[in-house]
């Protein structure tokens, strides 16, 4: 069996060398190959029509969720597309880490003593927010949404969701229905979780209207992708007011390397005093690269013995399989 990795799976090289079953090959590729590197798996985050000839996988391995990086149509048509998961847990506690902090203003109450003093800290309280009774509005209900709805019922939150699948219910989802009822849902609610992928439905899903319908106190946490917010129309929201913050994980734009002196957007979102920014960051723990692995080795395991793989995405097509076999 041979692999691949590509960008930011590689990192995680010796990892996975370490739980590869005896006989896999693991393959670095050159940056220009005169002929194209036939492999059983491929494990990236990008596949681009420039790619189309230098690598032929049979299994493109998404090292997350998101797919919106890969071209479908450049990748081999007899290969697998398969993606991970795994990042639910960390996400969620990231989401609640960021809830807890604006609702109770934690960490602007561990400054404020070395900065005013004891007795000023003290004489300067004011009341801060409870989350328990407020509405937490779920945009997307997979992995990473029930993760989030779990937890927020142990605050004793209500939970409002939409979805792409109808459904009459949810476990911990008090509220439900899909896309079309957006509004509803951003009126009701107190802090806004964007957790779905990023597709042609939900590409600036988020614009003027829909903050406009939002509460003035509302909270805007997104830890799935930018552009499902129209990002002039987020700045300005945030810039007048609209909405009272966000905090923000994913970005418009992304470096090429460390020194690459691209900003995350394309307007100052850092300059503004109730935007909290992380460099995509949230999934971003041990926990989640240990249980990914072990999840890329299993799927490579299944590919050789000809059992059915995990988290398929895209099958090969029909004819292309054939041809293969």
């Amino acid at each position: 069996m041979r692999i691949a990795l590509w960008d930011i799976v590689v990192a995680q090289k010796d990892r996975i060398v370490r739980l590869m079953p005896p006989g896999t090959e693991l393959v670095d590729l050159p940056d220009a190959p005169a002929s194209p590197v036939a492999l059983d798996m491929l494990i990236a985050s990008r596949f681009a029509a420039r790619d189309t000839g230098r690598v032929a996988p049979r299994l493109l391995q998404v090292p997350g969720a998101g797919t919106d990086k890969v071209d479908f149509a450049a990748v081999p048509p007899a290969a697998f597309i398969c993606n991970a998961y795994e990042h639910e847990q960390p996400i969620s506690e990231y989401v609640f880490a960021a809830i807890l902090d604006h609702a109770t203003t934690y960490g602007a109450m561990v400054r404020r003593m070395p900065e005013r003093g004891w007795g000023g800290a003290y004489f300067s309280r004011k009341p801060h927010l409870e989350v328990a009774g407020s509405t937490l509005g779920l945009i997307g209900l997979g992995h990473i949404g029930k993760a989030i709805a779990k937890r927020a019922r142990a605050f004793d939150m209500k939970v409002a969701a939409v979805a792409a699948t109808p459904r009459a219910s949810a476990e911990n989802v008090d509220w439900v229905a899909t896309a079309d009822r957006l509004g509803e849902m951003l009126a009701m609610a107190d802090y806004v979780v964007v957790a779905c992928p990023l597709n042609d439905a939900t590409r600036g899903m988020l614009g003027r209207k829909q903050f406009a319908q939002m509460k003035k106190t509302a909270l805007l946490v997104n830890v799935a992708r930018a552009e499902i917010a129209v990002e002039e129309d987020l700045f300005n929201a945030l810039k007048d007011g609209v909405i009272a913050g966000a905090v923000l994980d994913p970005w418009y734009r992304y470096p090429a390397s460390a020194s690459d002196p691209v900003e995350p957007a394309h307007f100052p979102f850092g300059s503004l005093p109730n935007v909290r920014m992380t460099p995509h960051s949230s999934a971003w723990t041990d926990g989640v690269w240990a249980r990914r692995c072990a999840f890329f080795v299993e799927n490579l395991a299944r590919l050789g013995d000809g059992r059915p793989l995990l988290n398929i995405v895209r099958e090969p097509a029909k004819s292309a399989a054939r041809a293969a076999g």
